[in-house]
């Protein structure tokens, strides 16, 4: 037997190819308020009538992210199904070989819109996601020199006299300047929205290396998950308790 023959004679006919969608989206995709929900007449026009609509118009991928509209048009199947033979077929028609092929031509049309519209979801998502590389390319670190060799002391709620550091929400291998006289050692650079405590939103750990007057040290800090906005950047010797603040934008 043909096997596009068999799968069209499964159990309640179109059943199969419904199901794995539909299942999807009633896990997925809770629509309790109904917002941008396809008109009711709509939902029945394309269940007994699927030709009248140009289901290519991306209004109706909104079934694939509404559980309330799937579940409409679950209900309207079956009572498509139930009336099957009886409402849609010219009486001349019925319980004939004419009356098979219309119903066939219907399913069939069934059919084909939903998997156009399986097609264009999944068109959609890969688009709208990102691909393997453009994950890879976040992934790598950017390289930023963050100059803070003439900053003064800004501890605690002291105010840094150096412009704003801007970095990207990016990985960042940072390479930091420290300042002046700095001593060597191992130093936490941390992100954190304020200067008294706040949790820390990114950080790293390196040691500093010292030649003459200059101090430098190279962390790798992620900033992919931070919002757009301000914070400050704050570095920690091991030897001294107190934190150095200084002012960052992440863009």
């Amino acid at each position: 037997m043909d096997e596009r023959l068999s799968f069209l004679q499964d159990d309640d006919e179109d059943r199969v190819l419904f199901e794995k969608l539909q299942e999807q989206v009633l896990e997925k995709y809770p629509n309790p308020k109904r917002i941008g929900c396809i008109d009711h007449d709509v939902l029945k026009a394309w269940v007994y009538s699927p030709q009248s609509l140009d289901l290519s118009d991306p209004k109706y991928l909104h079934v694939l992210k509404c559980a309330q509209c799937t579940r409409e048009l679950i209900d309207l199947r079956k009572q498509r199904n139930e009336q099957r033979g009886q409402v849609g077929i010219p009486a001349a028609l019925r319980n004939t070989k004419k009356a098979k092929d219309w119903r066939w031509t219907g399913i069939a049309a069934i059919l084909i819109c939903a998997f156009a519209l399986v097609i264009a979801g999944v068109t959609y998502w890969r688009v709208h996601s990102p691909t393997p590389m453009a994950e890879q390319a976040e992934a790598t670190p950017v390289v930023e020199t963050i100059d803070l060799s003439q900053a003064g002391t800004t501890r605690g709620d002291e105010t840094s006299t150096v412009p704003p550091v801007a970095l990207p929400r990016r990985v960042i291998s940072a390479h930091i300047l420290l300042p002046y006289y700095r001593p060597g050692g191992n130093y936490v650079v941390s992100v954190t929205t304020d200067r008294n405590g706040a949790p820390v939103r990114a950080k790293g750990r390196a040691a500093a290396s010292v030649n003459g007057i200059h101090t430098d040290v190279t962390v790798r800090l992620d900033l992919r998950d931070l919002p757009a906005g301000t914070y400050f950047l704050a570095t920690t010797h091991e030897g001294d308790r107190a934190s150095y603040y200084y002012p960052l934008s992440v863009h």
